[in-house]
């Protein structure tokens, strides 16, 4: 199935848009990154994305794909000819790569990722010594995955599902005097230089860490 003029309803400073947006340059596939075509968290988005979510993926024949996740498995499984090389072939490999993408998720995000979120927008009026804590047994977790995971495997989509996390836990987690959270690991850190040693990936990033600071500098100018 060869897919043709997709366009990607997406925030620029979205950790999870910027996932898909990290797969659509890697596979050089032929899709339309657009803004939401209509205002957030209104009747009519949410008439026309259901789950009230972005990114959403529109295909030519007007169906939607919403979550990040399922949007990068069907275009991995779906628009590249011969497969693609970010979807592992092995069922072992691919149940690797969702452990990822779900570490990324329930464990990372949510009880890291999320919290520093808040903790920004209180202007740091948090308990920071837990929160580091917190932040530091998260990322032991991923340090204990990507040893068993080991070094030389090729890169995947649990890979690009965890790399905007690890950049917006980089950007926020000095908030809880944190700067380098990945110096106590070693396995992490030796994935990330891999991870952005990768044009693709590491200029995508960028662009969303810059689309978060002016996201951030526009809430602060209307408080």
């Amino acid at each position: 199935m060869k897919l043709s003029s997709m366009k990607l309803f997406s925030l620029p400073h979205s950790p999870y848009a910027t996932r898909v947006r990290m797969q659509a340059r890697l596979d050089s596939l032929p899709v339309e990154v657009l803004p939401p075509p209509v205002p957030l968290r209104t009747e009519a988005f949410y008439e026309r994305f259901p789950l009230g979510k972005l990114p959403v993926l529109e295909l030519e024949s007007g169906e939607a794909i919403a979550e990040s996740w399922a949007i990068m498995e069907f275009l991995a499984e779906t628009s590249v000819s011969g497969g693609s090389a970010l979807l592992p072939e092995s069922p072992l490999e691919r149940a690797q790569m969702r452990m990822l993408a779900r570490y990324a998720d329930l464990h990372l995000a949510v009880n890291a990722l999320f919290p520093l979120f808040r903790a920004v927008m209180s202007g740091g009026n948090v308990d920071r010594e837990e929160m580091a804590k917190g932040l530091h047994a998260e990322l032991a977790k991923g340090e204990r995955l990507m040893a068993d995971f080991g070094s030389e495997r090729a890169l995947n989509l649990g890979d690009l599902a965890l790399a905007p996390t690890i950049r917006y836990l980089e950007e926020l987690s000095p908030v809880v005097g944190v700067d380098a959270p990945l110096a106590a690991f070693p396995a992490l850190s030796a994935w990330w230089q891999k991870v952005n040693a990768v044009d693709a990936i590491s200029e995508t990033l960028q662009e969303m860490a810059l689309a978060y600071r002016k996201f951030a500098e526009g809430l602060a100018a209307k408080a």
